[in-house]
């Protein structure tokens, strides 16, 4: 097996004619394209295909992997823009096949494949997540830009029967019971892989939730560049549809990038892993890390089968008050996980203490080196007679309530000397837009996205509103200290690990505005206070930031592998 490079990436295939590809494909459209035939080629091993393109609109996510780029069965594929030849390099598995494996090889058994690889002109709209021609779906998100706070609460109190994981042990997944009489997989078996030719590429696989803007996509892309510095192939999968706007990023050069659209399941048979096993067939895998992603989680004991001994490590940084999310997804496979690391004491605490996962197997690094490192920080002082600057920096999505911060000014219609900054952009943008039109906020609000670097609102600022539902411990605390600011927030996930009891407010949508719009009103006046609270914060911060961080731990956990 030799690995191509086509397009100036990695490839497991070979173009046919490369004058039927555009010659205008950008960075990120060119990693799409490969990135699906990635796929494909791993999944058709040794074959010729046949890969017809489609175009779309901004509401049309990328269709690389999912089932329906086997059969070309979506309203996706309706505008055809190229088609072209391409040949996998990798070579097929001499087996025999059990019978669960028929629907799968079956869905691989034709030549012909779809592929939506969006434009980069989606950029300039709101993640679609948040549209929906479903009618609920759409008053709801009426009701939502009308009475936010209520609509939250609401969901809270439906979500109050997800929350027991945040105190209770949960039971470890059986994998091998599933294959069992009366189990899930009853119908399969477990077939491992076979192992990789002595000379197969050394390789990491990698697990990401998306490529998209985030903290915690921030550090995974840092371990893609400790991986590749160590001297392996990282091979990036992600299981999150997306636009991808961040996969061109310098990171994933070099990278065998495979980002997923869902859902695969009719490819993929369970205990047989088809993608996983042609991996794992063509490299030397010496290693497995998990950054929230689904996909891999539940694929875990299969790979701990396949190569017993191989390091297999997961990174989490939230408890989600729904269901625990990712990390219990992680506790649920504690077994096979050769190290959890955790980027907060708080979390680490609930790893060990409640979910009873061994101590030494969690490890605590917080994400220094992530933030700009100002060697002296120094206290963001206010100009006599400035407005006290205040700023929301973060994803507009729900666990970030950007609609708090939006009530909270509304709140402060009445207090002069302040000024306001929300800085992101995400699949609520347009709905937050709806929401401070229908408060009469927007001469109040000065918007900001990803275009605008975040270290210019930061230098701006004399004071960082975090009002998050849930959190782990944001990157942008750590930013805001670093800038000199101060930061109030959401008693939420580890906060508290860097933020005072005096600057912390309850979580409730009601509480949370009432309790912020008060602080930041007696902070407006109060430089001192102001002064101390950042103080205290900047050493809490210091004194995180003395353990070993995550990119020190996990460099030296790499050179083991």
């Amino acid at each position: 097996m030799t690995l191509e490079t086509v397009l100036g990436e990695p490839a497991l295939f070979r173009i046919d004619d490369p004058s039927e590809l555009p010659a205008d494909l950008t960075l990120r459209e060119r990693r799409l394209l490969v990135g699906a035939v990635n796929f494909h080629a791993l999944m058709a091993p040794g074959r010729t295909l046949t890969l017809h393109c489609y175009g779309g609109s901004w509401e049309t996510l990328p269709r690389t992997t999912d089932d329906s780029t086997f059969t070309g069965m979506s309203r996706t594929f309706r505008k055809r823009l190229f088609s072209f030849g391409a040949t996998s390099v990798v070579l097929p598995e001499v087996r025999t096949h059990i019978p669960a494996e028929a629907i799968a090889r079956e869905l691989a058994a034709t030549s012909v494949r779809h592929l939506h690889i969006s434009s980069d002109s989606v950029l300039e709209f709101d993640p679609p997540r948040d549209v929906s021609p479903d009618p609920v779906r759409r008053v709801l998100r009426a009701i939502r830009s009308k009475t936010p706070l209520l609509y939250d609460e609401a969901r809270d109190l439906a979500l109050l029967r997800h929350r027991g994981s945040l105190t209770t042990p949960a039971p470890r997944r059986r994998y091998d019971a599933e294959f069992r009489p009366g189990g899930i997989h009853a119908e399969s078996e477990i077939v491992v892989a076979p192992q990789a030719p002595e000379a197969a590429p050394r390789a990491v696989i990698v697990g990401l939730h998306w490529f998209e803007l985030g903290g915690a996509e921030r550090w995974a892309f840092e371990s893609v560049r400790l991986i590749r510095e160590a001297g392996f192939l990282p091979i990036v999968l992600t299981n999150r549809d997306s636009h991808q706007p961040w996969i061109g990023r310098p990171e994933l050069d070099g990278a065998l990038v495979i980002p997923f659209s869902e859902p695969t399941s009719r490819s993929q048979t369970s205990g047989v892993e088809e993608l996983l096993r042609a991996l794992l067939s063509t490299f030397d895998v010496r290693g497995v890390v998990v950054h929230h992603n689904q996909w891999l989680y539940d694929r875990l004991h299969w790979i701990a089968r396949s190569r017993p001994g191989v390091p297999i490590m997961d990174s989490t940084h939230i408890v989600e008050y729904r269901g625990g999310g990712f990390p219990l997804s992680s506790v649920l496979v504690e077994e096979v996980i050769s190290a959890h690391h955790v980027i907060s004491p708080t979390l680490a605490r609930w790893m060990v203490e409640v979910q009873n996962v061994p101590p030494e197997k969690v490890v605590m690094a917080p994400l220094g080196g992530l933030t700009v490192q100002i060697d002296e920080p120094e206290f963001a002082e206010r100009a006599p007679g400035a407005p006290l600057t205040v700023a929301f920096v973060g994803r507009m999505a729900r666990q970030k309530a950007p609609e708090v911060f939006v009530n909270m000014v509304h709140r402060l219609r009445g207090v002069t000397g302040l000024r306001f900054i929300m800085h992101g952009d995400g699949e609520l943008a347009s709905a937050v837009g709806d929401i401070i039109a229908s408060l009469g906020v927007q001469d109040r609000i000065e918007r900001r996205d990803s275009h605008i670097p975040v270290t210019r609102t930061l230098e701006e600022a004399h004071l960082l509103v975090v009002p998050s539902h849930n959190e782990g411990l944001t990157l942008t605390t750590l930013e805001a200290v670093e800038h000199g600011v101060p930061v109030v927030s959401t008693d939420v996930g580890a906060q508290r690990d860097i933020i005072p009891e005096r600057a912390l407010v309850p979580r409730g949508a009601h509480a949370a505005v009432r309790a912020l719009a008060r602080l930041v009103a007696a902070l407006a006046v109060d430089e001192n206070a102001r002064r101390d609270l950042w103080i205290d914060e900047r050493d809490a911060e210091r004194t995180l930031l003395a353990r070993q961080t995550a990119n020190d731990w996990f460099a030296q956990e790499v050179s083991k592998w």
